[in-house]
């Protein structure tokens, strides 16, 4: 009987191997591409240029739906539901008569945005005498569209519907 001698084949490679690599067109291509990333992307994250604006938008709809969810829940006739908007502040004035106006030294409250001296952003409306109240069924006493812009790197804005509806534009 025979045995059967089995044979493996061995493959001898040469004292020199390749090694993998980048070429220098990929290499200079990529140092390109990282070159516009730096100079288009990157100032974006260590600035707020353009940013606030819509922090400030997103809290001036916050502050207006609380003080028309108010509206909606208080219904007794005690309770203050205009909105006062000057150049740098929102929210529930602390005079509720025929000229609304906010306290001198300014208080902070929920319903209430005062923009931050550091910003350079401003608010203006397209409603006469700058203040609007809401009923008990959250429809504004604006006409129709109510439109408050938040000015500042670009101008961007809130509108409230005849329905009461809040949005970002």
């Amino acid at each position: 009987m025979g045995v059967g001698v089995n044979k493996i084949k061995s493959i001898n490679f040469s004292s020199k191997t390749l090694i993998g690599g980048f070429t220098l067109i990929e290499l200079i291509i990529v140092i390109i591409i990282l070159g516009i990333l730096t100079i288009t992307v990157a100032p974006k994250f260590f600035t707020s240029k353009g940013f606030s604006e819509y922090a400030y938008r997103t809290d001036v709809i916050a502050k207006l739906r609380l003080i028309q969810t108010k509206a909606m829940q208080q219904t007794n006739s005690g309770y203050c539901h205009s909105v006062l908007v000057t150049a740098t502040k929102l929210g529930t004035p602390e005079n509720c008569g025929s000229s609304p106006s906010f306290a001198a030294p300014w208080q902070d409250s929920a319903s209430k945005l005062q923009i931050d001296s550091n910003d350079n952003i401003t608010f203006s409306t397209n409603f006469t005498g700058n203040s609007f109240s809401f009923d008990s069924m959250g429809r504004p006493s604006c006409a129709a569209p109510c439109i408050i812009t938040i000015s500042g790197e670009q101008s961007i804005s809130v509108q409230i519907e005849a329905e009461g509806y809040i949005h970002a534009l």
